[in-house]
């Protein structure tokens, strides 16, 4: 009697172990569209595209050459755009898309080929790049390191009244971009594009306040800092 008393609670026991439940299997997380994206988009380098078009409208080509120029860079921005948009809206496509932009910026360099082909037009997009990098530096620094740099090339006081209130406008809006980065950089590629967005109604107001000599002076002076 013992025995088959003890045999049942073996029996018990072992029930107990077969339906205790089982351990927790690890859930694994759903991949980040939105973070998915913004890492291409600082893979890609969105940011140095917006800039490239600034540039272009700056440079002094023929008109032709401007607008084949402008034309190339907007509809490739675009394209990234879309690829973009489809990445966020589904990461898993992330492989296909990364295989579809490769194509298109094939086609991009190709066209971008034939124009640095002429080494005057390709130095003076690196010197405007370079200016504008340091532009951006100074409006991301605050309003009045931007306005200093105006007044060494030689813009009126009048001017400058004109100018400032843009300029101090521009520096907040510009701020708050950079706030909204990882970095709370205005170098942090993931935000750049849209860091660079921020300032472009603001610069072409600027522009438009400076003579043809002023621009270039202006250029000149930010392309030769260190």
């Amino acid at each position: 009697m013992v025995a088959i008393l003890v045999g049942l609670s073996s029996l018990a026991v072992g029930a107990g172990k077969k339906l205790a439940p089982a351990a927790d299997t690890p859930v694994k997380p759903k991949p980040n569209g939105k973070a998915a994206a913004n890492r291409l988009r600082a893979d890609w380098d969105m940011g140095e595209l917006r800039m490239m078009r600034l540039v272009v409208d700056d440079a002094q080509f023929a008109p032709e050459l401007k607008a084949n120029l402008g034309n190339a860079i907007d509809k490739f921005a675009q394209q990234q755009e879309d690829l973009l948009d489809q990445v966020e809206a589904d990461p898993t496509t992330e492989a296909a898309v990364q295989k579809r932009r490769a194509k298109l910026h094939a086609a991009y360099m190709e066209k971008m080929q034939a124009v640095y082909k002429n080494d005057d037009v390709k130095k003076d997009i690196a010197k405007r790049m370079k200016a504008l990098d340091k532009e951006i530096d100074a409006i991301a620094a605050s309003a009045e390191t931007l306005m200093a740099k105006l007044a060494a090339v030689g813009v009126t006081k009048e001017q400058q009244d004109r100018i400032a209130p843009v300029i101090k406008d521009a520096n907040k809006k510009f701020k708050a971009e950079v706030d909204k980065s990882e970095t709370r950089s205005a170098k942090d590629k993931k935000n750049r594009d849209k860091v660079v967005a921020s300032y472009k109604e603001a610069r072409r107001k600027l522009r438009q306040e400076l003579t043809p000599e002023q621009r270039e002076k202006l250029t000149k002076k930010l392309a030769e800092e260190a």
